[in-house]
């Protein structure tokens, strides 16, 4: 890819165009969830814990858009210590907005845990025409009407997680509880991936390109990468496929900021050359 530039970075740029739609999308979900699954006198916690993948997707676009700038659209010639510090500062706010995320992410995947069984409930039409919601997936809600009872779930035992007012059945719960966990997982390996980022970052900005360091650092981002691609891969298998394409696309987003550090590693090695006396 470094060596078809062009065909790269159009590449790139529409898989940017990508994660923002995605995000866009998630964030629309997020306010469903918000409105079918929690009480009126719902705390700011469980308002944070649902809405955590709205503040999940936001500080990670600005991490892209903030890598971007550093590694590739800001030339070298016009970086500056204010532009620098200014980056490096939202950065650090975008990974707080990460990491807030995060807890809400195993707030909310340990939270699937505490469900109660709804008792004599062993009929999705025992629940119609109540105004009920059935949670259907990790991110999908609908009523229960009369008309529509006995499409949606074909389960016996019914519950509700936490303090949510939805109920989700048994079939849904166990995948829901899960695919909370690998949510987690996935949340922290991320979180090392970036980490390892800015470690490689500092490294080139110091021309230490033949540091062992560095080639730890490349090697360990491989690693978690693959890491990143299982999950993909489980999240197609239980059938998830958005969530598996939302997967992807982060990891193509990501990709293309190692396109860029590939690239600068390459033009800083020709001008090293050229600066030897010969």
């Amino acid at each position: 890819m470094v060596s078809h530039p062009r065909f790269a970075h159009t590449l790139k740029y529409i898989v940017y165009t990508s994660l923002v739609i995605n995000g866009a999308l998630y964030i629309r979900d997020d306010m469903v969830a918000v409105l079918s699954s929690l009480p009126a006198d719902a705390t700011w916690i469980d308002y944070l814990t649902q809405i955590a993948t709205s503040i999940d997707t936001v500080g990670w676009l600005g991490l892209v858009f903030l890598f971007e700038l550093e590694t590739y659209s800001v030339p070298d010639e016009r970086w500056t210590a204010v532009l620098g510090r200014t980056i490096h500062a939202l950065r650090i706010a975008c990974y707080a907005s990460i990491a807030v995320a995060t807890y809400g992410y195993t707030v909310e995947g340990l939270e699937n845990f505490d469900a109660v069984e709804i008792p004599g409930t062993t009929n999705a039409c025992q629940l119609a025409g109540q105004g009920t919601i059935l949670q259907l997936n990790q991110f999908e809600y609908a009523e229960i009407t009369e008309s529509n009872c006995n499409e949606l779930s074909d389960d016996q035992e019914f519950y509700r997680i936490a303090n949510e007012v939805s109920v989700i059945d048994e079939t849904t719960l166990n995948t829901v509880q899960r695919l909370g966990i690998v949510d987690i997982n996935n949340a922290a390996v991320w979180l090392i991936v970036v980490w390892l980022i800015e470690i490689e970052l500092w490294l080139q900005a110091r021309d230490r390109f033949s540091s062992p360091v560095l080639r730890g650092v490349r090697q360990a981002k491989t690693l978690f990468y693959l890491v990143l691609i299982a999950h993909v891969g489980i999240w197609c298998f239980v059938g998830y496929y958005r969530y598996a394409w939302d997967a992807f696309l982060w990891i193509f987003g990501f990709w293309a900021i190692e396109m860029n550090l590939a690239e600068w590693e390459v033009d800083r090695l020709e001008e090293l050359g050229a600066s030897k006396p010969k």
